[in-house]
């Protein structure tokens, strides 16, 4: 339950940071979506990494490293910290275009 909270309140925190005012809203808060159509897929990745949060604690405490109530909450925490941080590390390479150049036998050359 502990990591639960844990989670939540990292979520909260996230979602109030990306809340600010700006001026295209003429200096009032508003949501993290631009467009309501997105709004379900932010509110989908916040569970997601809440329940991600949630499963670490549970597991940690299973495994004995959570012994204390805090130490769930700080699992619950670190949890969506991490695995945002995981995919920040994530390279999404572009495919190759159609005019790259191929070899005799139509493959692409990758020694080029």
């Amino acid at each position: 339950m502990w990591g639960l909270v844990g989670s939540a309140v990292a979520e909260a925190l996230n979602l109030s940071g990306m809340m600010r005012p700006t001026t295209e809203s003429q200096g009032r808060w508003q949501w993290p979506w631009r467009d309501r159509r997105d709004a379900p897929i932010v509110v989908f990745a916040v569970l997601l990494r809440t329940v991600a949060g949630t499963g670490l604690a549970a597991a940690a405490g299973a495994g004995g490293l959570a012994t204390t109530a805090f130490a769930s909450f700080t699992f619950g925490v670190a949890a969506p910290l991490v695995i945002a941080k995981m995919f920040d590390q994530v390279r999404v390479t572009d495919q190759p275009t159609e005019d790259t150049p191929r070899g005799p036998d139509g493959e692409h050359d990758d020694a080029a």
